[in-house]
């Protein structure tokens, strides 16, 4: 074997020593190695690169300093091997320590690693939470109908003598002046604006109410202080109206026709059954996002260890790669995007360390949480065989079922599985063992924190950056994950 681990062993909370050896042949061709690199890079008069002898290196550089690099060449390919060998978890790069470097004997060195800390946990079981109903009104039910519904809607005329309300569809002629000279943006031809979408200036679309077919209007608003030409925030602009067409949504029946839009539906019934239950699916996804999200608020709250720094760069800087592929992706300049966003730089990224700090703790309390219920949520071989079942189930196409059946019989997938089945698991030991008390107020603002872990599988990670928003700096940064909860 290429090294031996002498001696290991943790001193503290989140520090690790190991003493190691690499072999004197292993080492020997490293030194071989680092002549090689050395030669390749080094000018001396009278040699080409790559042509300097050995001697003429040394004489050059000191045997020493071939030692020293051919030492760094080992540990650096050796390293990953050492880690996997010792089990440690380290959160950023070893101190290394050479007690002995000779070329004719076993290279000896000592590493100190810095490792996640194993938080302390203070009660987390039977806190008292609150937590939405999961039941479906048919008011819920009707409104989310007419949402899908508005999608397939179609625009018709109204009664030319009815005056203009909310909801209806206008297409309008507007041209605004402050102090008479016109302004960018305060003037258009043949606008389309549905009313009461408070599309425009505020007070606009109140003032189009009771208008009718082929009249004209003057309004006078005050210009709001968020608007994008700053020049022009607080002054009174005046806008001549002309209101040339009033249409109405008409939304369509729920008929065949109109289902065959929608997938394969037996009738109306077997439709509103099916969004029924997927209302009552995620209202329960929400509830369970609802009290997780306060079971490890109240439980970060007690924490006090500090968090490594180390852990909280690392996730700053994932956290900015992230932002930076978005911007990449939708073609913003990050300068316009803070404009956009109406923050400073520097408040941007006391924002992204604040969030940084609270994902990496909430990882090293649901980690610490996992330890500490491992013999009641470690999954059985059934568990682990249904998941498998199910998660092939879900692909219809026979060569990636195959794909992916192959993946979840190999060492990996199986290990995630078992992850995820873990974190299930808990969510659901938390949430029984909670005191839950129902909300009397029905709240559409559920908190559905995600629980970052760094070994999270890669097709879920690829699948969040697909669908991921920029994200906008804020404290109340919310996200749901529905393996973390539940699904």
């Amino acid at each position: 074997m290429s090294f031996k681990i002498k001696k290991q062993g943790k001193s503290g909370n989140n520090k690790a020593t190991l003493e190691l050896e690499i072999s004197n042949s292993y080492f020997k061709k490293q030194v071989s190695r680092a002549y090689k690199n050395i030669s390749q890079k080094a000018n001396i008069p009278g040699f080409r690169k790559g042509k300097v002898p050995y001697q003429v290196i040394d004489a050059n550089f000191g045997k020493q300093y071939v030692l020293n690099e051919a030492a760094n060449l080992s540990i650096s390919e050796l390293y990953p091997g050492i880690i996997q060998e010792s089990e440690f978890m380290p959160i950023t790069y070893p101190k290394v320590k050479v007690i002995q470097i000779d070329g004719d004997k076993p290279l000896e060195f000592e590493i100190e690693l810095e490792l996640e800390p194993e938080l302390k946990l203070p009660r987390y079981k039977g806190l008292e939470v609150e937590a939405a109903p999961v039941g479906v009104s048919d008011e819920e039910l009707e409104g989310q109908i007419d949402n899908i519904r508005k999608n397939f809607a179609s625009l018709e005329p109204v009664d030319e003598k009815k005056p203009v309300a909310e909801g209806d569809y206008v297409t309008i002629d507007f041209d605004g002046t402050i102090d008479g000279n016109v302004f960018e943006g305060g003037s258009a031809q043949d606008y389309s604006l549905e009313v009461g979408s408070n599309t425009l200036f505020e007070g606009f679309e109140e003032a189009l109410a009771g208008m009718k077919k082929g009249e004209n209007k003057d309004i006078t608003l005050v210009m709001p202080e968020n608007i994008g030409n700053k020049n022009l925030a607080g002054k009174k602009a005046v806008f001549a109206i002309t209101l040339k067409e009033v249409k109405k949504r008409v939304l369509p029946d729920i008929d065949k026709e109109f289902l065959k839009n929608l997938g394969e539906y037996k009738d109306e019934e077997d439709f509103r059954k099916n969004i029924r239950t997927n209302l009552e699916d995620q209202k329960e996804r929400n509830r369970k996002g609802q009290i997780i999200g306060q079971i490890m608020g109240k439980v970060m709250e007690d924490i006090k260890e500090e968090i490594p720094a180390a852990m909280i760069g690392n996730r700053v800087q994932h956290i900015e790669k992230d932002l930076e592929e978005g911007l990449k992706k939708q073609k913003i300049n990050k300068g316009n995007y803070l404009k956009a966003i109406n923050i400073t730089e520097a408040q941007f990224n006391e924002e992204i360390s604040k969030r940084a700090v609270q994902e990496v703790k909430e990882y090293l309390v649901f980690k610490a949480m996992e330890k500490a219920e491992m013999k009641n949520i470690e999954p059985s071989e059934k568990e682990i065989d249904e998941e498998k079942k199910n998660i092939l189930e879900r692909y219809k196409d026979e060569k990636e079922s195959v794909k992916v059946k192959e993946y979840l019989e190999k060492p990996g997938g199986i290990n995630e599985l078992i992850v995820t089945l873990r974190r299930r698991k808990l969510i659901d030991l938390l949430i029984t063992n909670s005191k839950i008390v129902e909300e009397v107020k029905k709240t559409d603002k559920i908190d559905k924190k995600k629980l970052w872990t760094p070994e999270k599988d890669k097709k879920e990670e690829k699948e969040e950056k697909e669908e991921k928003k920029l994200w906008t700096p804020s404290p109340k940064q919310k996200s749901e994950s529905d393996d973390k909860n539940g699904e």
